[in-house]
């Protein structure tokens, strides 16, 4: 790592861990890229053992060949297919679990290294006081000078004292950075060493078809869509609801290919994308893989940052989706409406056929600013004659809309996973537009 390197002894101890303060050691990108190496070939061999057995269940009773040497290849394709999705469901997850320790690593490294040098100063400032008041004599009470060196001699205790606050203040810092570090270190850990793993290692479960790095929970779920920096919540929070409501669509949508490239399916093309293109580190790979091939699909990133969910539908299903707006103009009132607040039954509908429904919140609703937020619809309801909405944010929290949500009459979700839950009154109020997908 570049920048300067703070050895140990030369900064102080931490004040929690009492260890003392250092650069961090280590190559976190190395982890980085090895673990992504290792969750690229885990999904091709998932992907290889689906093939093999598909070959031995199914192609092979069309050959029409029989007898005991058919029986052995059948038997051979069978277990060569077990060995090589095993090796596959163990590459996966511990890739995964290398990439966000050193995703993760990464970050903690360049704080630790910046804080450890801003001790190591604080540091060097505090002795270099106290070495000044050492070797300083105490006034002599009843000498000519004597209130002139107190007040030297208090004002130096002072500004020991002062130096040492502010050393404290960045070796708290560090102290605290190292504590996180180590959460995720743990983290990985735990990752490497779960009952399902444990029990393929052990022989004792054979992993299903399927790559285990794209889905680690075994299937798209919404709770592995968590928008990083990039401005495509149009985008994810219809993948959040396709996720919810037709998981083997997105299955469906994805090829991992021999070289560990993956092809996305859209309604109009297939477009290629390698994980050097991914564009964070926060998400499923399934996510990750998709955004990346949207990118491409939008012609540059800049055309990907900002957009409609009507327009991913389109793209995802090949139909145009219907929208809903706040607008209540004369061609709804002759057309008998298109706005959200008469669109319950469509969206409740949608849900369960297993289609998409997002919504936008725009002109500063819930507190969104600039170009607003779009968000996933999950569930429409009816209690006592009121209707409610279950709304999902696809950050995967609400965090500094917590007020403006519950003011415009939301209940947030406990702890905070992004959802909450609105009548159906108030989601008319809070929301401009409604996207609901055909298929």
């Amino acid at each position: 790592m570049g920048g300067q390197q703070v050895a140990p002894g030369t900064a102080g101890v931490a004040p929690g861990l009492g260890e003392e303060i250092r650069s961090m050691a280590g190559e976190p990108a190395t982890v980085f890229s090895s673990g992504r190496k290792m969750a690229d070939h885990g999904n091709v061999m998932s992907q290889l053992a689906t093939r093999l057995r598909a070959i031995k269940d199914s192609e092979m009773s069309q050959w029409r060949i029989t007898g005991q040497a058919a029986e052995k290849l059948r038997s051979s394709i069978g277990d060569t297919a077990d060995r090589i999705a095993v090796a596959g469901a163990i590459y996966g997850p511990v890739g995964l679990a290398l990439v966000s320790y050193g995703s993760q690593t990464a970050d903690c490294q360049e704080s630790l290294d910046a804080l450890a040098v801003q001790c190591q100063e604080r540091w060097k400032a505090l002795k270099e006081l106290q070495g000044d008041y050492a070797d300083g004599e105490a006034p002599v009470e009843g000498s000519d000078d004597y209130d002139t060196e107190l007040a030297k001699r208090q004002q130096l205790e002072a500004d020991i004292w002062a130096a040492r606050e502010a050393w404290n203040e960045v070796a708290t810092q560090w102290n605290n950075k190292v504590v996180d570090w180590r959460s995720t270190y743990d983290e990985a850990v735990a990752a490497l060493s779960s009952p399902d793993l444990d029990a393929i290692r052990s022989g004792e479960k054979l992993p299903g078809d399927g790559s285990s790095s794209l889905f680690p929970n075994g299937q798209p779920e919404p709770g592995d869509v968590h928008q990083g920096g990039a401005g495509d919540c149009y985008l994810l929070a219809v993948l959040a609801g396709l996720a919810d409501g037709d998981p083997q669509k997105i299955k469906d949508m994805i090829t991992v290919n021999p070289d560990g490239t993956y092809t996305v399916h859209f309604a109009d093309g297939d477009i290629t994308v390698s994980s050097d293109q991914f564009l964070d580190n926060s998400q499923a790979d399934w996510v990750r893989v998709i955004e990346a091939a949207y990118v491409i699909h939008e012609g540059s990133y800049k055309e990907f940052e900002g957009g409609w969910p009507q327009d991913v539908m389109e793209d995802i299903f090949g139909h145009g989706a219907d929208t809903k707006d706040d607008d209540a103009g004369f061609w709804d009132f002759v057309t008998g409406g298109n706005d959200i607040d008469d669109s319950f039954g469509e969206m409740k509908d949608a849900l369960g056929n297993h289609r998409p429904v997002a919504a936008c919140a725009t002109n500063g609703q819930l507190g969104f600013e600039g170009g607003g937020h779009a968000l996933t619809v999950t569930k429409a309801y009816e209690v006592d004659g009121t209707q409610y909405v279950v709304i999902r944010n696809p950050w995967g929290h609400n965090a500094g809309h917590e007020s403006a949500i519950t003011d415009a009459g939301g209940v947030l979700n406990n702890p905070d996973d992004g959802s909450f839950t609105m009548s159906m009154e108030d989601f008319a109020k809070s929301f401009s537009d409604v996207a609901i997908a055909n298929r």
